[in-house]
């Protein structure tokens, strides 16, 4: 463990302090400093948030389908990273060892990053006052980050943070229907609620302010955050006004060259602006339906304080701009989702700004979809097909890294110095770093490849495109040239609307051949290989390795000897932990019924009809159109559309 750290490799450390041979007697005598050094090497930047931004845009029916390529949720990521850090710190303190303040730090840290407030709030008014443990400024920020994005990242609550009318009543409540539990909000009929996040929050700055504690940049993002969380804008721009001497009326008012400029701060300065206050800001006022003004403040931080805009900024500016920009259904209006809506060139337009001068961000697929749906809800046919080609052009780019990393990983398990990354008893830095890498591409080319086939799908559900620049007959011609064009990426069965009727084709002689000759086997056996290396249990990981020498990526065959393995010789509490999470998954009603099951191998075609089976008449009765728009993960007409197909 001395030389682990030494190295400072987070995933060496991490396996390390779970492999009994080498982390129990360190976890057990280890002086105060090295166990504090292995703790926070664990770095939730490096198990955490890399997963939590891509998995925003990740459909959850991956999470079950398709059986070879299913992806570990993020929840399971999160739950068996934060469980291990519990199981540490709890044999720590079971061998009478204390916890000193950067371990706590530490955890709160993880926490925040993972958006576990109840884990949080435990560990800062339980755990720390027990051992008497004085939390310093970034404890408490900690705390505060984890508070107001506990459950924001998961499936159910991401796309519920919008402030309307709606969402706000299921927040005041005393008991919250799934998908509002994270947080809860004050409302004129509970406005002492007690569970208010914004007094909440509150309470915890007036504690650190009366603890002789200055905030910082991250402070104040915290409390601007909790204040937009009930729609508090006017709060927001006071701290945006008192901290940075932003005002944010005068802006929206007058040109920028009348104004006073913004407090000045040296660079390592505690309030000098970064990428956070940029990200914060867009949030804040996309979520409390105010695009225009979160673009306007985006820009005006960035310019005066000279702070790059990241692209995941600009990709979530473009996303609350799209999502704003298709409120218009009488049903959303009604019950407020209207608020705020926005026109719909204004996607073209926000796209535009941050892919040309002066910012020149990289086309990424994940914007050229929201630019795709932006032209599909228009009907603006061939720029729509453009922006899918765009992403089919980058797919193959993202294909093509990916099988160099598939092939290189294959290369270093299968060569004759295999022995040599076991050498002394844990994986090598070398293979860690490559394994991490491939899996993050090979979840990012999974997340992509749903997105354009959800696309793709999309567009023949449309019953008419009014773009007929070069005179499209779109149901007798565009179509079928439209299957010749996307034949690998349409489903088993296929059917669209005519003038007349409705046509229906069964092609899955046709599409298999067409995916074999897309070499889409390449994806299968990709999947198959993050199936097996995705894991934190050393066990696992060195079985996984060296069956994959032996035999190869067969994940259910590698599967199927791990469970009939009565020995226990092949399993260890990581992987006993890691098991039950993904059973639990897949048992959860909430994620095993909200899985619209497409035709195909395992399913029989002969049952199954886009129309609910609502068609033997001879015009679909208008109640079917909500079905007919249902979403891949399950989700209707009535879900927030945030990051959805619409």
């Amino acid at each position: 463990m001395q030389e682990l750290l030494e190295e400072n490799n987070p995933d060496r450390i991490l396996l390390g302090l779970v492999t009994p041979q080498i982390g129990y007697e360190f976890v057990k005598t280890a002086d105060d400093t090295a166990f504090a050094r292995a703790i926070c090497a664990l770095d939730p930047d490096h198990f955490v948030v890399p997963y939590r931004d891509m998995f925003r845009y990740m459909k959850p029916s991956l999470e079950t389908q398709p059986k070879h390529r299913v992806v570990k949720s993020l929840e399971e990521r999160v739950a068996s990273f934060i469980n291990i850090l519990d199981t540490l710190v709890t044999q720590r303190q079971e061998h009478g060892h204390a916890l000193g303040l950067d371990i706590y730090r530490h955890l709160l840290r993880c926490t925040a990053a993972a958006g576990i407030g109840s884990f949080a709030r435990n560990v800062f008014r339980n755990f720390m006052p027990a051992e008497e443990i004085v939390p310093d400024l970034d404890c408490y920020n900690y705390l505060m980050e984890a508070l107001t994005w506990n459950d924001a990242y998961s499936r159910h609550e991401r796309y519920r943070l919008r402030i309307v009318t709606h969402n706000m009543l299921r927040r005041s409540g005393e008991t919250r229907p799934l998908g509002f539990r994270g947080h809860g909000v004050a409302s004129p009929l509970n406005p002492k609620n007690q569970e208010s996040i914004r007094l909440e929050i509150l309470s915890i700055f007036n504690e650190l302010v009366n603890q002789g504690l200055n905030g910082n940049e991250a402070t104040f993002c915290n409390l601007m955050v909790a204040m937009g969380r009930e729609g508090d804008l006017g709060s927001v721009k006071s701290v945006l006004k008192s901290v940075w001497n932003i005002d944010v009326e005068a802006l929206d008012k007058f040109d920028e060259e009348e104004l006073e400029s913004p407090t000045f701060y040296e660079e390592g300065s505690p309030l000098r602006p970064s990428a956070r206050l940029l990200t914060t800001v867009v949030h804040v006022f996309c979520t409390n339906n105010e695009v225009a003004l979160g673009g306007m403040l985006l820009d005006y931080i960035s310019r005066n304080y000279n702070v790059a805009i990241p692209g995941y900024t600009w990709t979530l500016l473009l996303e609350w701009t799209y999502v704003l920009s298709i409120q218009n259904r009488n049903s959303r209006v009604d019950r407020g989702f209207g608020e705020g809506r926005i026109a719909r060139r204004a996607v073209e337009s926000v796209y535009h700004v941050f892919h040309n001068e002066p910012y020149n961000v990289k086309p990424k697929i994940v914007d050229l979809m929201f630019r795709f749906k932006g032209r599909a809800v228009a009907k603006r046919l061939f720029p729509a097909l453009y922006d899918l080609r765009e992403c089919m052009a980058l797919l193959e780019q993202e294909r093509t890294r990916l099988s160099e990393m598939y092939d290189q990983l294959r290369r270093s398990i299968n060569d004759e110095a295999y022995h040599l990354i076991f050498s002394d008893g844990l994986p090598s830095a070398e293979f860690l770093d490559l394994k991490r890498r491939y899996i993050l591409t090979s979840l990012q080319v999974d997340c992509h490849i749903q997105l354009i086939s959800i696309g793709v799908r999309n567009t023949f559900k449309k019953k008419s495109w009014t773009s007929t620049d070069e005179g499209t007959d779109w149901p007798y011609r565009g179509i079928p040239d439209m299957i010749t064009e996307w034949r690998d990426w349409l489903p088993n069965i296929l059917s669209y609307y005519t003038p007349t009727g409705h046509v229906r084709l069964w092609g899955r002689d046709f599409r298999h051949a067409a995916i074999q000759s897309a070499n889409s086997m390449q994806t299968t056996r990709a999947g198959a290989m993050r199936l097996l290396l995705d894991t934190y249990s050393p066990i696992r990981l060195r079985h996984a390795t060296e069956f994959i020498h032996h035999r190869g990526p067969w994940h259910a065959i590698f599967q199927a000897e791990v469970d009939n393995d009565t020995s226990g010789r092949l399993s260890d509490w990581v992987m006993q932990y890691e098991s039950a999470l993904r059973q639990e998954r897949l048992t959860d009603q909430q994620v095993a019924t909200s899985v619209v099951e497409m035709p195909g191998p395992d399913h029989l075609s002969e049952t199954w009809s886009p129309w609910g089976g609502m068609f033997d008449q001879k015009a679909a009765p208008k109640p079917s159109q909500e079905r007919w728009e249902m979403k891949e993960d399950g989700s209707t007409a009535e879900d927030e559309v945030h990051g959805k197909d619409e």
